[in-house]
């Protein structure tokens, strides 16, 4: 009788956590970690998330969906196919369009978000550059 009590607590603490996302339905499903997730590749109507371990999850649900969900918490749509962990970015190439993110993984920037991608690197970087200046 505790152990269940338990389970249902941790299951609430997760679903209110704003460190998560919940893949699945809303009786079945599971729960990840959003710093876990390098990218996430949309196939068709369903959504692949890259993780950090190497192994991917499967969801349902369309990349917008995520792209919604995740837009407050560092993930950037490069393409029409990825949204990638701004966290996770190693470096960019402006000229090939191409995203280098931790773990050897190259992704294409399409031609309309290779705007967006070099203010968010520049952003990035500043930011990063005060942080150490102080």
């Amino acid at each position: 009788m505790k152990m269940t009590k338990e389970k249902n607590n941790y299951k609430q603490d997760i679903s209110n956590s704003t460190k998560h996302i919940r893949l699945g339905s809303k009786h079945k499903g599971e729960y990840l970690l959003k710093e876990q997730i390098r990218y996430i590749e949309a196939n068709e109507c369903y959504t692949w998330f890259h993780l950090t371990d190497g192994t991917r999850q499967l969801s349902c649900k369309p990349i917008g969906y995520y792209e919604e969900e995740l837009s407050d918490d560092g993930f950037v749509r490069i393409h029409r196919s990825y949204l990638i962990n701004m966290s996770h970015l190693k470096s960019y190439e402006s000229k090939y369009r191409l995203v280098y993110l931790k773990g050897e993984t190259v992704l294409p920037v399409s031609f309309r978000k290779n705007r967006v991608i070099s203010k968010k690197m520049v952003k990035t970087t500043s930011h990063i550059a005060l942080k150490a200046a102080v």
